[in-house]
């Protein structure tokens, strides 16, 4: 089986398919990424790249996957009308759902002050959530001709080994970057920190509660 990924960052899910037997393909906006990704499994075929203009002919695949990744496009049924382009069997999306109940979402509310205002309302275009609003995702695979096959949500819980970790995490994450150009690295750090306070145990874990919905199209 071929499968290309979409928004592949380091590879991890690339290197799990490859271990099943099946050959890889990745593409990411971010080289350093698709660097690491490479490494990680020699044999893929990765490349930097952008969701909306996939680099590979018609029917390429047997399934193309995005997992957090189609919601961070500008043009996102152009985004799916690619992947759909490249696949000759499944596409695959996976996006975040139950908002407000979301950890992610209870450390991102209180760094709000801190990011410029206009990037804020470019993030709920284009941002970790921009497809999780109940129909919006439907409605484009609809549009980009995907017939959803398969409708599931998962629980599956962030976990981190302690706060440093995951201040280190969201810090770095490419949103934040505006937080911090803004507010100072120290400023957003610290508030990060502070964030994540609820979901620290005792053993210093840091545990977000986190949903997503995963849809196989066709």
């Amino acid at each position: 089986m071929t499968v290309l990924d979409c928004g592949c960052g380091a590879g991890r899910f690339a290197r799990m398919v490859a271990d099943r037997g099946g050959r890889v393909a990745g593409v990411d906006a971010a080289e350093q990424l698709i660097a690491i990704a490479v490494e990680r499994t020699p044999e893929g075929d990765f490349r930097t790249g952008d969701l909306e203009a996939l680099p590979w002919p018609d029917d390429s695949f047997d399934v193309v996957t995005g997992f957090s990744s189609f919601q961070f496009a500008d043009d996102k049924i152009r985004a799916l009308a690619e992947a759909a382009r490249v696949s000759r069997g499944l596409v695959v999306v996976v996006i975040p759902t139950r908002v407000p109940e979301s950890g992610i979402t209870s450390v991102f509310v209180p760094l709000f002050p801190l990011f410029p205002a206009d990037a804020l309302a470019a993030m709920k275009d284009s941002g970790m959530f921009a497809l999780s609003e109940p129909g919006r995702l439907d409605a484009l695979l609809s549009t980009v001709g995907l017939a959803v096959q398969h409708d599931d949500e998962i629980e599956c819980s962030v976990v981190f080994q302690d706060r440093t970790d995951a201040v280190r995490a969201f810090t770095g994450s490419g949103p934040m970057q505006l937080a911090i150009m803004e507010s100072g690295e120290r400023t957003v750090s610290e508030a990060v920190r502070q964030a994540l306070t609820p979901y620290t145990g005792l053993d210093g874990r840091v545990t977000l509660p986190a949903w997503y919905r995963a849809v196989i199209t066709k």
